[in-house]
């Protein structure tokens, strides 16, 4: 099902993705440690997302005309040799501006690598095994959010900053040199004329087809989205205020619970092709009702903190149960996003569907973090709120999941992946 190149790029991710994960926990802590003010550690780190959202539909339309195996190869020794500059011009003295430039770095060559990634998993397996591919894809990416920062801790921790920079470019580099022995399929694209009218006109086809798609690529896109506003933010911003503030435990136990919120998520992505065999497209729904009805108990656990770890215990089981259902349809979605996009425009739409959900969560982020304020000891009224609107979401969702099922292949929907 897996050939000797998915393997490769696979293979590849693994080695780029962690030595970004560990890379960015360090330098963020190296600012953290040279400046004390958490407020600088917020603004930079703010400022090395915004690449990703503004950023990343360019490297979609990149990712479409010009080689996929080129982009990340080239990419992967850009990156190596940012790093390896960094540590030659301020080896003695390291700045917070030289660092956070670092980082936006890295933001900005991620907007152009992940495009290709994606747009290049269709490519690579068949349409039996592009389930479980992107399950695979969403493991590696899981993996390296749970175990890079605490990896990049360890490291930092031990060895300091130049260390830790010093694993980040033989990462880079052998992540590199595999790529280059990739055989993706490229077709060359026909310009429209200057480099602005090119973007120009691949973004009104990329606009133009979803729009066009009705309740394919549109309604997959508002789904994801409104999981994120309503679920995943609520997650996001509630479990520190939940398990610090309301329940009075330690940092330790908050990044327990992040933990499980890693775990959940690569069981998910484990789970993906075993998964598609019983469930079929049109009956995905029940993974956001799944998901939704796993955050009831995330509010039962906080209807007081009169036993703060038998409401952790609860609390952990609950984020893993969310984040698995929620890392299934999100596998789900994107494998059927993959299937009702032409090759031609796969790179322009997965990175537009990308930003649209990430711009979901600063949203989810605003609005839950008003409502725990407002709420204070009633907790379990905003966590109730967003496992019922996620139910709500899962149960209107169910006829639109049927009628995008009916324009699939007949091979994904009536036969096992």
């Amino acid at each position: 099902m897996f050939g000797r190149d998915f393997t490769l790029m696979v293979a590849g991710q693994i080695i780029s993705l962690f030595g970004n994960a560990i890379l960015r926990f360090a330098l963020s802590v190296a600012v953290l440690d040279m400046t004390g003010s958490a407020a600088a550690f917020a603004s930079i780190a703010a400022l090395s997302m915004l690449p990703t959202i503004l950023l990343s539909p360019l490297g979609g339309v990149l990712a479409d005309r010009v080689s996929r195996k080129g982009i990340m190869a080239a990419l992967d020794f850009i990156t190596a040799a940012v790093l390896a500059s960094f540590a030659l011009i301020f080896r003695q003295t390291p700045t917070t501006a030289a660092i956070g430039g670092v980082m936006v770095l890295l933001s900005v060559i991620q907007s152009f690598y992940q495009p290709s990634v994606q747009a290049s998993i269709p490519s690579l397996v068949d349409e039996r095994g592009l389930m479980s591919a992107n399950g695979i894809v969403a493991q590696v990416n899981a993996l390296a959010n749970l175990l890079g920062p605490i990896l990049g801790g360890l490291l930092y921790g031990v060895f300091g900053l130049y260390p830790v920079l010093y694993v980040g470019i033989i990462c880079f580099f052998l992540s590199a040199v595999m790529e280059c022995f990739l055989h993706i399929p490229f077709i060359r694209q026909q310009n429209r004329g200057g480099v602005l009218q090119t973007i120009k006109g691949d973004f009104t086809d990329a606009l133009r087809y979803m729009v066009r798609q009705g309740e394919g690529l549109m309604s997959l896109l508002f789904l994801v989205a409104g999981i994120n506003l309503f679920l995943s933010a609520m997650v996001v911003v509630g479990l520190p205020y939940l398990v610090k503030i309301f329940l009075g435990l330690s940092s330790q136990m908050y990044g327990l619970a992040e933990g499980a919120m890693g775990i959940g998520s690569i069981l998910g992505g484990v789970l993906a092709g075993a998964v598609a065999k019983k469930l079929k497209f049109s009956a995905s729904h029940l993974l956001l009702l799944l998901a939704g009805i796993a955050a009831l108990p995330l509010g039962a656990a906080v209807l007081h903190n009169g036993w703060p770890m038998g409401s952790f215990a609860l609390i952990l089981l609950s984020v893993a149960g969310m984040m698995c259902c929620a890392t299934l349809f999100s596998v789900y979605a994107q494998t059927t996003l993959q299937q009702l996009t032409p090759a031609s425009l796969l790179g322009k739409i997965s990175s537009v569907v990308t930003v649209i959900c990430m711009c979901a969560f600063p949203l989810g982020q605003a609005l839950y973090g008003a409502l725990f304020d407002w709420a204070k000891q009633y907790a379990f009224i905003v966590v109730l709120f967003a496992g019922l609107a996620s139910v709500v979401i899962a149960l209107l969702s169910k006829g639109v999941l049927l009628r995008i099922s009916q324009r699939l292949p007949q091979q994904t929907e009536g036969q096992p992946l």
